[in-house]
């Protein structure tokens, strides 16, 4: 598989991190944007509707008023003076084109309106068998219409109880006859109501108690596009154009980028093929990073010292190989360690066998145990040294599969002479099991756990704690011990390496202990850290998130 290039995976990363997240962030706010215009057109026609409506009940109602109070003046006079009083009136209130007494027997309710004369018809009570008759022109109305709608591209219609037209500013009788259609049968008086299924062209209508008239106002296309589309398409053009400088200085910063890192790639492959005399030249602008910059000023450093240093290292390297073959031969010398548990043995397997002692059964249960507990240290031992040029080879291989972890501190402490020592295992509830190799994950506890014991001082407490830290699994080994500088602790992995104690020059030991722990858990991902203050001596093991079973 190829590995990406650092500008490939610039432009990945922009991609993911700019692109898509602008394109996400134009459709939530285009829908924003466009719920909220739909809300204020739901609002305007609403509020226009109930405008209208108001405004349309409160002239028919003052010109009711006007002819109720003339009904009650025509009263007091004789038939001739009501006569030139009404056409004075009627000159009088330019609102009605005509007023007159008829029967009671011709007035068919309040308001009326005769749509072939293009006229509204106002009836008052004037005696027990007449009364008093006002006629309206239509265009009166209409300009109730106009003058209420001149900012408004709605369209308006004045429907009466029958859902006939009145008035409106719209004469398509389809646009008229669709709106009629979506009126829901029972209509709620003096409220304005939304009605119809297009969410984006609401309808609204209010209809009038007295005389049972409705108001509709409905929102056309045009209206839409001026208002959600547009609105969403400057949305879109904004963000465009700024994702589009976005990448384009991104575009000029990822060329001089990757001119200067193939310049640090050139520099570094030649280091890597033995040429030290190689100089980085960068290109330099306002784009050019100052790590980078100072990069290739150390490296440049770098190459110049390596060359002077490169004649010494040479003849170095040869002193090292042999001392590096001498170490390695030390291993047999390791089998000074073997003579201990191979003594106990011994000893105890002799003591067993003699004819001329009578040796009680708990001797004898004692002297077996002793002699398998350092069968079982012969065997760790011997699974040490077979485990080093594994290790050094990096042929290390595992059985991995979930397993307790705090079920193999408990064996590992048990078979380390637990009974001997003070060990006090603590561990979390929440310790999530770990995967890796069951019988290596031992080896590395043993090993742990024969090192605390061997280097602890005074018979003080040995603590390991299993605890999960940041959603990882961390073990730790305590022992009391002087403090070890920290510029030796990692010399402790090494091969052979004791620091000098006063513990370490009573103790024996191989010294691979804490290299084959270093080396084991390495190779099955975890790390492996020292610390060591004034109280004691602590190694800590950190499983990574792969190693738990979440």
């Amino acid at each position: 598989m190829r590995r990406l290039r650092i500008v490939e995976q610039f432009m990945i990363v922009l991609f993911f991190a700019v692109v898509i997240p602008s394109i996400a962030s134009g459709i939530i706010i285009s829908n924003v944007s466009q719920h909220s215009v739909r809300r204020e057109l739901n609002y305007s026609a609403l509020l226009l509707s109930e405008y209208l409506g108001q405004n349309i009940e409160t002239y028919l109602l003052d010109n009711n008023k006007k002819l109720s109070q003339i009904s009650s003046t025509l009263k007091y006079l004789n038939h001739h003076e009501r006569e030139d009083y009404l056409k004075e009136i009627t000159h009088k209130y330019n609102d009605f084109e005509s007023i007159k007494i008829i029967g009671k027997e011709k007035a068919l309710g309040e308001y009326t309106f005769e749509p072939e004369n293009s006229t509204i018809k106002i009836y008052v009570p004037f005696s027990s068998d007449s009364v008093l008759a006002g006629t309206i022109e239509l265009s009166s109305i209409n300009g109730i219409l106009t003058e209420s709608i001149k900012k408004e591209k709605r369209q308006i219609y004045l429907l009466d109880s029958d859902n006939s037209l009145i008035a409106t500013n719209n004469q398509d009788k389809k646009d008229l006859k669709y709106i009629v259609s979506k009126l829901p049968d029972l209509k709620s008086e003096n409220q304005a109501q939304l009605f119809g299924e297009i969410k984006n062209q609401p309808m609204a209508y209010y209809k009038i108690k007295n005389p049972g008239w409705s108001i509709i106002v409905n929102t056309t296309e045009q209206i839409t596009k001026t208002t959600i589309n547009a609105a969403r398409l400057r949305i879109i053009l904004a963000i465009s154009i700024s994702g589009l400088c976005i990448m384009i200085v991104v575009f000029i910063y990822n060329f001089y980028l990757y001119v200067n890192m193939r310049q640090l790639i050139k520099g570094v492959t030649a280091i890597s093929k033995g040429s030290y005399d190689r100089k980085i030249h960068l290109l330099k602008n306002i784009f050019t990073p100052h790590e980078i910059t100072f990069f290739a000023k150390e490296f440049n450093y770098m190459a110049k010292k390596i060359a002077q240093s490169y004649k010494e290292l040479s003849k170095k390297n040869l002193e090292l190989q042999r001392l590096d073959g001498f170490r390695t031969n030390l291993v047999s010398a390791t089998s000074h360690e073997f003579r201990t548990p191979l003594t106990n043995i011994v000893g105890y397997s002799s003591r067993l066998l003699r004819q001329d002692i009578v040796i009680d059964e708990n001797t004898k249960i004692k002297s077996l145990k002793i002699i398998k507990e350092q069968a079982q240290r012969l065997s760790r031992m011997v699974e040490d040294l077979l485990v080093i040029p594994e290790i050094e080879s990096f042929r290390l291989q595992f059985n991995l599969d979930f397993e307790d972890l705090g079920k193999m501190l408990e064996d590992a402490v048990f078979q380390t002479n637990f009974k001997e020592n003070n060990i006090q295992i603590e561990v979390d509830e929440n310790i999530a099991p770990v995967y890796v190799d069951k019988d290596r994950m031992m080896q590395v506890l043993i090993n742990l756990c024969e090192n605390a014991i061997k280097y602890n001082k005074d018979n003080s407490p040995i603590i390991i704690k299993a605890k999960k830290i940041n959603g990882k699994n961390v073990v730790t080994f305590f022992n009391s011990h002087d403090k070890i500088e920290s510029n030796n602790l990692n010399k402790l992995f090494d091969k052979f390496v004791r620091v000098d104690s006063e513990l370490t020059r009573t103790t024996r030991g191989t010294g691979l202990g804490l290299y084959i722990v270093k080396g084991i858990s390495n190779a099955m991902g975890i790390d492996v850290q020292l610390s060591s203050t004034d109280e004691g001596f602590t190694v800590t093991l950190t499983f990574n998130d792969t190693n738990n079973n979440e």
